[in-house]
């Protein structure tokens, strides 16, 4: 028997957090090779955890990154108070590489609880990205 707290979907603003917009033809291969996260290997609506290191191997940022299904774009979900030193950081590595590297003001909320698109009558997942925290085993069957 399940308790009402994991029965009813429940939803924060996770007003700490922000996304990064990396887009252009070279964003795959432009962060592939600076940060920890394999983003060759993301597919459409994926997710993985990464960090931003120094050569030194130093932690500077750490984030979600997402491949976005219908937009040819990297979302990087990350700490409101990094965003703009990670944004600087990555583009001090753009070079001549074809991406662009933008502040999105987009925000970011978790959703937890019964797995379910509504919460009170309301639809949650209208005009949102959603992804599992890849940091979690996924659940059997799932």
């Amino acid at each position: 028997m399940s308790s009402p707290a994991h029965s009813t979907p429940q939803s924060a603003r996770l007003s700490d957090r922000t996304v990064i917009r990396i887009s252009g033809a070279d964003r795959v291969r432009f962060l592939q090779g600076l940060v920890t996260a394999d983003i060759a290997a993301l597919g459409p609506n994926d997710a993985a955890w990464g960090a931003c290191l120094t050569p030194q191997g130093r932690w500077q940022a750490d984030f979600f990154v997402l491949a976005h299904p219908e937009d040819d774009c990297l979302l990087l979900d990350c700490a409101a108070t990094q965003a703009e030193t990670l944004r600087t950081q990555l583009l001090r590595f753009r070079l001549r590489a074809d991406v662009t590297i933008d502040l999105t003001g987009l925000s970011v909320h978790a959703l937890w609880g019964a797995a379910t698109e509504t919460l009170a009558g309301e639809t949650l997942l209208e005009n949102a990205l959603s992804y599992r925290d890849p940091r979690l085993k996924t659940p059997a069957g799932g």
